[in-house]
C-alpha cells in the first residue's frame, strides 16, 4: 500500500527538551515507515516538538529534504486541520501514533479530507491512565463532531 505522506503526530518532550518516550517512539516507527518506502514525504506535527521530530527522524536516517515540518498544532485535531492544509489537497496518509491513540488519530485526519491509515508498530506505552483518558478524548471529539 503507498501513501503520500506519513504523518508523524507529536508528543510531551522529556524534562531536558528532548523526545519523550511516546514521542520517541512515534518517531523511530514514522522514519521505520519511510525506510520501508511507504511513502516519500514524512510530516512531523506539532507545535513545541516539530523541529526536535525533524532532527530526531534525520539521525534516524530520513533525509531533510523529505521532512516537511507542521509546527502550530497543540491537539491531535490541530494535527489533522494543519496537516490538511501543509498537504492541499488532502490526500493519502499514514498516521504515526500508539495504539491507544490511532482510532480518533485516524478519524480526526478522515473528518477533515484525508484517507488515513495508521501506522502499526508495537508499542511499549499503553498504561490504563492513557486509555482512560483516550475514552473520555473520543467522546469530546464525538461530541464536537471533530470524528
Amino acid at each position: 500500500m503507498s501513501f503520500d505522506a506519513i504523518v508523524v503526530l507529536g508528543a510531551a518532550l522529556a524534562p531536558g527538551g528532548g523526545p519523550g518516550p511516546a514521542l520517541a517512539e512515534r518517531i523511530a516507527a514514522g522514519a521505520e515507515a519511510f525506510a520501508r518506502g511507504l511513502a516519500p514525504v514524512v510530516v512531523m506535527t506539532g507545535a513545541l516538538d516539530a523541529q526536535i521530530m525533524c532532527d530526531r527522524a534525520v539521525a534516524l536516517g530520513v533525509p531533510r529534504e523529505a521532512i516537511r515540518l507542521e509546527p502550530t498544532a497543540l491537539t491531535t485535531r490541530t494535527n489533522a486541520v494543519a496537516c490538511a492544509q501543509l498537504l492541499s489537497p488532502p490526500k493519502r496518509v499514514l498516521v504515526v501514533t500508539q495504539p491507544y491513540h490511532r482510532r480518533r488519530a485516524v478519524a480526526a485526519f478522515r473528518k477533515v479530507g484525508f484517507e488515513a491509515e495508521a501506522y502499526e508498530f508495537a508499542s511499549r506505552r499503553n498504561s490504563v491512565k492513557q486509555r482512560l483518558r483516550e475514552i473520555a478524548a473520543r467522546a469530546h471529539y464525538r461530541w464536537r463532531g471533530w470524528i
